[in-house]
């Protein structure tokens, strides 16, 4: 974007001011500033991603909720996918669409109305972010006939009277633009948007603004939306006046960064800057040195690699705070469309970038840095993130590159059958190039099961490539045995011109559906059994686990064999079973089953409905004997222990931070626990002492753990049992007790006979996980023991770096961390005095160029700071008539930079140091730029230094002349 398009291009903001300045000003106007909502909806099945700044206010426009204010300020975490809001295949071939996004909003429930939210935008926009007037439109709701409504001429009034903007600016639009309804009923109303002119003078003085808004152009375009809700639509289609009147905006955060930072693409911006060059880093292709210098003279292989880079960028912003929401990349629902984007962010690095490695893991750290600040649970959570992302790039992977070569096979085939059949050919050659391909055939009976033989295959092959379609049956292929999702499928065949046999792959999803759900009889030798086989009649599980970790002679009552994308599982229900199915954050238990002969590993257990649900390592040969099944003794142990502990935390929790700590989710197992509860400060670490001293002291008092079953659920409540969160609970349920005026709690997990048997409990990390939600990580018992000796010997091991200790250990490292300090210190004064004093040396060496002093040389290693500092001396010391160019090599980066300065006498005279130094930066394989008095460039070619400085005075002559 030109920088005349700014009214203020000298101020440039970065993302962190822009969004804090939105926030502050809101918040100077009495707002209350109110934390992003999670990604995840709250209490509303309607929706699968939060998409808009509204739906954690949804409640209150419907007249079902409320909040203890009237005025709020936010950003939102949004990300749209799926729905009318599609983005995803839009996103990287274009540069503006996102899939995550932020909305800044303000809003107003029954307070401020239409004047307010019209005089404040106005305000922000052009008073305080200094936009240009004369390229800002208003639209305003033109009416609607059929709502029975007149134009909303109080808005276009308000905003003839409440800011100075031209008459001719404020447009009438019809409620496609400018109604806002939340659905076919409900809270609704006219809205008025606020659309900015980014085009050149020339480009406006032919075309007036106002005829391209809401035209779809790319540079005329909506920065801000003012939703005024007062109406409520009825089933019949009128609207009837609401008694409260409400105000909800949506400005795109990146589209509003980059209009102020004076850039034509959001990922322009520094909300991507440092993502995308973090990801050019990491690609091994050597011409891939950042978004903006890709060496290469193809221009379509370097639209190829900023698209890929533009992906990458935006995807893992996605996938970063999606889960960091507590979305697990899955198989169905909100973890299968994170699953979706993260391979297709894989598949470009992998094909594009020649990612060979994961890599989108490493791109958490860049994204933590940026916006870390802002959203808590993304940085507290960063270590959980990144391993989640690698786990599911190395899966991924193992199957990706045999996936896109199969791919690639198919398609050179494709467009030879769909080029002969466009033009009336015979295709026969191609097929009989097909045949001589034995690998392409072998795929092909690979995919084409259903064929009776090889020519009935090679027709159906030639019958959906002949349509330009890559036949649905190698779709299907893709997906079932390498992970493929369709729509990846679909995108590659679209980057090559084709379609795919939707049909056909449909028709192979659905028999697969069917197969599943009626498998034939049982046979353990059967490849795929995925329905339950019933191998004995009787009642569903039994839980016998609370009094004994062994039953003999149990039953096998049903079997069946699950295979998924990733693995293959076998699965088996007992009439009895002393295995704890996982539940309330406690983990399934592990053991064996012994059946006949035969012993059988149970990995996991788990609930399917009534069933009780044991994962093993295969099925047995006959299925009809008696059972021996025993659960792990000691890992079940390890979970009591830290279940039990789980409760003592809780009560402790609250006596410390208050009787608002609720419990948000947990997770016991045998190596430890993590408990996550609503709090909206983190908790110091005297209060986190305190909190471990509590739940030490129980366990040392030995408490009998109390255990009432099949208890009314309104008698457990009235004793002051607490329900945990996530749970659902039956009329009757049974209650676990540590000191009835200790910890009281619901709950259907296993537990210790007495406190003391956990031995020790021990914090391990707190931070934040969501907008009021906090995480403790904790061991106990062994696992506590283990964790206290192995921070001994880490202690010992520092004590032994010291001959003689002088004080506490602690007091001797801060010494020396305080010496350490003071010698970096000194040494960097000596360092920069080393390096001025070379000043004197190029200024004596200083040549005449037409009058000018010209001054270069080579200072050594520095860094640019250090350059750009130096350059600033050698400006001060030259005075009138000088130019100064410095050069020096940071060994450490592998970059080599160069910083021009230009007295002001001679930046007068047309001699501006951004024109030298451009010249300079592209020599060394780089570019760069800044002010006339003072600019500087970075490249690579460290070995062209000595020649560039050399030919320095020459391109002063020029710039002279």
């Amino acid at each position: 974007m030109d920088r005349h398009l700014q009214a203020s291009a000298d101020v440039q903001r970065t993302s962190e001011e822009i969004r804090d300045e939105f926030l502050r000003f809101f918040e100077d106007k009495g707002h209350e500033v109110v934390p992003s909502a999670s990604l995840v909806p709250e209490g509303d099945a309607t929706l699968l991603f939060t998409n808009a700044g509204m739906n954690q206010f949804k409640d209150v426009f419907l007249g079902s909720g409320q909040r203890p204010y009237t005025r709020a300020v936010d950003t939102q975490k949004c990300l749209r996918v799926s729905g009318k809001h599609n983005d995803l295949e839009e996103v990287g071939h274009d540069t503006y669409h996102h899939t995550f996004f932020e909305m800044l909003g303000n809003w107003s429930f029954g307070d401020y109305f239409k004047q307010e939210a019209i005089r404040w935008a106005w305000e922000l926009l052009v008073d305080q972010w200094g936009l240009d007037p004369d390229r800002l439109f208003a639209t305003v709701h033109a009416g609607d006939e059929d709502l029975g409504l007149d134009a909303d001429s109080e808005a276009a009034d308000l905003w003839a009277s409440e800011t100075p903007i031209d008459p001719d600016h404020i447009l009438y639009e019809p409620s496609q633009e400018n109604f806002w309804m939340m659905g076919d009923t409900g809270p609704c109303g006219p809205c008025s948007e606020i659309h900015v002119d980014l085009r050149t003078e020339e480009e406006r003085a032919e075309t007036p603004g106002r005829n391209l808004v809401n035209q779809d152009h790319p540079r005329v375009m909506e920065i801000w939306n003012l939703v005024f809700i007062q109406y409520n639509a009825q089933p019949d289609g009128s609207l009837e006046r609401l008694a409260d009147q409400h105000v909800d905006t949506g400005m795109g955060f990146e589209r509003i960064c980059a209009v102020l930072q004076g850039k034509s693409s959001t990922y322009d911006t520094d909300l991507f800057t440092p993502i995308l060059q973090a990801t050019a880093d990491l690609c091994p292709h050597e011409m891939v040195r950042g978004y903006d210098d890709i060496e290469t003279e193809d221009g379509d292989q370097r639209e190829r690699i900023r698209i890929a880079l533009r992906v990458i960028a935006d995807h893992i912003r996605t996938i970063a705070f999606a889960i960091s929401d507590g979305v697990m990349p899955g198989n169905a629902g909100r973890g299968y469309v994170i699953r979706r984007i993260l391979r297709r962010a894989v598949r470009y690095g992998y094909q594009t970038l020649g990612m060979r490695e994961p890599f989108l893991h490493r791109l958490v750290n860049p994204l933590v840095e940026k916006m870390g600040g802002q959203f808590d649970e993304l940085a507290g959570q960063q270590a959980y993130v990144e391993r989640m992302i690698r786990s599911e790039e190395e899966s991924f992977l193992k199957t990706l590159g045999t996936g896109i070569d199969i791919f690639d096979r198919v398609t050179p085939y494709v467009d030879s059958v769909a080029e002969g059949a466009d033009d009336g050919q015979d295709v026969e050659d191609v097929v009989a190039e097909i045949r001589s391909d034995g690998r392409m055939m072998d795929l092909l009976q690979k995919a084409f099961v259903d064929a009776d033989d090889r020519d009935v295959m090679l027709r159906d092959f030639v019958e959906a490539a002949g349509d330009g379609d890559v036949p649905g049956q190698i779709a299907f292929l893709l997906h079932d045995t390498y992970g493929f999702p369709i729509d990846l499928t679909q995108l590659m065949a679209r980057e090559r011109g084709l379609g795919v046999d939707m049909p056909a792959y449909d028709e192979l999803m659905q028999r697969q559906k069917e197969r599943a759900r009626s498998a034939a009889q049982f046979d353990v030798d059967q490849s795929e059994i995925h329905a339950w086989q019933e191998t004995s009649t009787g009642e569903s599980s039994v839980f016998v686990g609370y009094e004994t970790l062994t039953v003999d002679d149990a039953e096998i009552r049903a079997v069946r064999k699950v295979e998924t994308e990733d693995d293959t599982r076998y699965e088996m229900e007992l009439d009895r079973t002393p295995f704890y199915a996982e539940s309330g954050g406690q983990v399934g238990d592990s053991g064996t089953l012994q059946v006949g002969d035969e012993t059988l590993a149970v990995l996991d257990t788990q609930r399917q409905g009534e069933r009780i649900v044991h994962t093993t390592d295969r099925l047995p040969t006959d299925p009809s004997g008696p059972v021996t099944a025993t659960v792990d003794a000691e890992r079940r142990r390890h979970i009591e222990a830290h279940h039990s502990a789980t409760h003592l935390l809780h009560a402790a929790l609250r006596n410390v931070l208050g009787d608002h700590v609720q419990q948000k989710g947990s997770r016991v197992a045998p190596d430890g626990l993590r408990f996550d509860f609503s709090h909206m400060q983190g908790v110091t670490d005297d209060e986190l002492r305190t909190i471990e001293q509590i739940v030490n002291e129980r366990i040392q008092q030995n408490i009998s753990t109390g255990e009432d079953r099949n208890v009314p659920i309104d008698e457990a409540l009235d004793r002051g049992a607490m329900a945990l969160f996530g749970e659902k609970y039956g009329d009757r349920v049974r209650v676990i007790t540590f000191d009835p005026d200790y910890s009281v709690e619901l709950c259907g997990g296993t537990h210790v006979g007495a406190t003391g048997e956990i031995g020790l409990f021990r914090f391990l990390s707190e931070g934040s996980v969501a907008a009021g939600v906090r995480r403790v990580e904790a061991v106990a018992g062994a696992p506590a023991v283990d964790y206290v000796d192995e921070k001994i010997d880490e202690l010992n091991a520092a004590r032994r770096q010291f001959q003689s200790l002088q004080g506490p250990l602690h007091e001797e490292i801060a010494r020396l961390q305080e010496q350490r300090d003071q010698l970096a210190d000194e040494l960097e004064a000596t360092r920069r005095e080393a390096m001025a004093g070379k000043l004197d040396d190029v200024i004596a060496s200083a040549s005449d160029v037409d009058g000018v002093r010209c001054a270069t040389g080579r200072i050594g290693e520095a860094s640019m700071d250090d350059l750009q500092a130096l350059a600033q001396q050698l400006r001060d010391r030259m005075g009138v008539e000088s130019v100064g160019v410095l050069g020096s090599v940071d060994s450490e980066d592998g970059k080599v930079y160069v910083v021009v300065s230009v007295s002001d006498d001679l930046v007068g005279r047309g001699v501006k140091a951004g024109d030298i130094v451009g010249v300079l930066g592209r020599k060394l394989g780089g570019g760069g730029g800044g002010r006339p008095q003072l600019a500087s460039a970075g490249g690579r070619e460290i070995e062209k230094l000595d020649t560039v400085l050399a030919e320095a005075p020459d391109l002063v002559r020029e710039n002279l002349s």
